[in-house]
């Protein structure tokens, strides 16, 4: 049994860094293939460095790009005026910023941190003007970087755009929208940007950095949208945030299953969910209020000599 939950915890661990279906995965992987070919490249300003070291400072440097492009991605993708650009825009100003950022740490701080010869470094303290330089020499660089990565993804929404563009059949199932003067826009937002064929009852949200996966009954699809946004969006839905990168929805936890200190909860799609330590015990609860009144109906039911299936969700 302990092989058995090592080997399914190790699977959950390889789904989230696989970078076919985890931006996370997608990322780190990226930014490993671009730093071995700078590497390998040698370009002139880390010539004077061993491979070993020219491999560390790429690394380096790469790393801290990602870091900070997404750090601010994330950081615009919580303003409400995010909704209203474009995906390509958003990406390319979450890379000028970005942009900005890199070229301040990696001209005030990073290379002096990490070893270069002095005449690489220019030898003269870091100025304002050196700011600038730096930013036109590498700034136009990442901004590229940024977007190429983000491309794939730009490319999946656009198309998701199009197919709900071209679908004219209205869709009925989930949150009304009769009056959307009195909807949150930003639950109309969530639901305008899940692909037709998903429906609109959503079982789970994922948090992907500056992604959002949307798990439905029928699927599930990434779309551009913070996490602390699309939970707030959702609050009309009984649901609970289960840990800091995850919420479900409580009507479709199926049951919560302790796999050694780690507790998951596994919902009626198949998807199994982190449940983080200080959310377990709300989570039972919750459970444990809906097993009592599933038994309450079903004594109701056997008095009035009827029988009604209950949920099925357990606790274990």
């Amino acid at each position: 049994m302990k092989q058995q939950s090592l080997f399914d915890t190790l699977g959950r661990m390889g789904t989230r860094i696989d970078p076919r279906t985890s931006w996370v995965g997608y990322l780190c992987a990226s930014g490993a293939t671009l730093a071995l070919g700078i590497t390998l490249l040698n370009p002139s300003v880390s010539q004077d460095l061993a491979f070993l070291e020219r491999l560390v400072f790429w690394f380096v440097h790469v790393a801290l790009a990602i870091v900070i492009l997404e750090g601010v991605q994330i950081i615009i993708g919580r303003f409400r005026v995010a909704a209203k650009l474009p995906p390509l825009l958003l990406v390319l100003a979450g890379g000028v910023i970005g942009a900005l950022v890199f070229a301040a740490l990696s001209l005030f701080a990073l290379e002096q941190l990490i070893w270069l010869p002095a005449s690489n470094l220019g030898g003269d303290d870091a100025t304002i003007m050196e700011f600038f330089k730096e930013f036109r020499s590498s700034g136009g660089q990442v901004v590229l970087f940024w977007v190429l990565l983000n491309a794939p993804r730009l490319l999946m929404l656009s198309q998701q755009q199009n197919a709900r563009q071209e679908t004219v059949q209205p869709r009925t199932d989930g949150p009304a929208e009769a009056d959307k003067g009195k909807v949150d826009p930003d639950l109309v937002e969530l639901l305008a940007r899940i692909p037709v064929n998903l429906g609109r009852d959503i079982v789970a949200l994922s948090a992907e950095l500056h992604y959002l996966r949307v798990y439905t009954t029928q699927g599930n699809t990434l779309i551009l949208m913070s996490f602390s946004r699309a939970v707030s969006a959702v609050r009309i839905i009984p649901g609970m945030v289960v840990h800091r990168s995850h919420w479900v929805a409580l009507k479709h936890v199926d049951s919560l299953q302790g796999q050694g200190a780690a507790l998951v909860c596994k919902l009626v799609t198949g998807l199994v969910v982190p449940v983080s330590r200080t959310n377990r015990a709300a989570l039972r609860a919750v459970m444990t209020e809906r097993g009592i009144k599933d038994a309450e109906r079903g004594a109701r039911d056997l008095a009035a000599g009827t029988t009604a299936p209950t949920d099925g969700r357990r606790v274990v």
